[in-house]
């Protein structure tokens, strides 16, 4: 019985199979028409510091169609917060510079963790606006910890953030 299974696998047929089950299978997960641009950058340490602003470089084309400007965090459950507070800097090909403030719930008010994750990490994305990038050419994006105390002074180290991404996709409201 074992030896008529061996002599199964290792068939053409099967092995046939199983690599066409591989590949629409690599496909299907690989294919995403809506992304535009995607970049995740990690923290150093699991530690953003103020003085750390991840940037992003997107060369834009087109001037007509919406898109979604989304943003990744991944962090660990050790992140002593339930929201991350972050202001979003745009400068665009004409040298205009605009900033978003995005609030990133993290945590329910239960106090499980939003997104989905492994262990103790967890990814969450949030969007941040729909827009029409107007100009043809190079946009530049930072990301900035915008934490604060009670007292409302800065928080210089923040500990758990293990990444932070930029996503651009297509709107699909047009």
């Amino acid at each position: 019985m074992f030896s008529k299974f061996i002599k199964y696998i290792y068939t053409d047929n099967f092995i046939n199979q199983r690599c066409v089950l591989i590949f629409v299978f690599v496909l299907m997960i690989s294919c995403d028409k809506n992304r535009i641009f995607e970049r995740n950058i990690s923290i150093d340490n699991n530690i953003w510091s103020l003085t750390q602003k991840p940037h992003f470089e997107h060369e834009n084309k087109d001037t007509l169609s919406s898109v979604n400007i989304m943003i990744n965090v991944r962090h660990s459950t050790k992140y002593p917060f339930s929201n991350l507070w972050l202001f979003v800097n745009t400068t665009c090909p004409d040298g205009y510079i605009s900033q978003d403030t995005l609030e990133c719930l993290l945590a329910e008010k239960s106090g499980r963790w939003t997104g989905n994750g492994i262990g103790n990490i967890r990814d969450v994305s949030f969007f941040l606006k729909q827009t029409k990038l107007k100009k043809e050419g190079l946009y530049l994006f930072s990301i900035e910890q915008a934490m604060r105390h009670g007292d409302l002074t800065q928080i210089d180290s923040l500990n758990g953030v293990v990444g932070i991404g930029l996503r651009i996709e297509n709107s699909r409201n047009e």
